[in-house]
């Protein structure tokens, strides 16, 4: 990985998680371009596991800051069991479809 990468890799502040059977669903911050392929999973070895989501794509559109939903499956994560590493606070309200 090359150091303009890795200072691109950052904890991503999450606005709202939702666990079910099959997915973990994350609600993070977008600018109009933000997707799936923009983060990756670290996960802590511990019991349980700690599973923190990087954003490792900036986004940098211009379109109004609004949250979006971001779905892994159980498997991407690791663990159907796990805290979370990253922090949260409330967002941007999500645009209606």
């Amino acid at each position: 990985m090359s150091e303009q990468s890795e200072n691109r890799r950052q904890v991503e502040t999450l606005h709202g998680l939702e666990v079910t059977e099959t997915a973990v669903v994350i609600t993070v911050t977008s600018n109009g371009c933000t997707d799936k392929d923009d983060f990756e999973i670290e996960v802590q070895k511990s019991l349980p596991p700690i599973a923190t989501f990087i954003r490792v794509q900036p986004d940098f559109c211009e379109a109004v800051p609004h949250s979006v939903d971001i779905s892994f499956s159980l498997k991407e994560v690791g663990a159907a069991e796990f805290k979370v590493g990253n922090p949260f606070r409330p967002g941007p309200r999500q645009l209606s479809r």
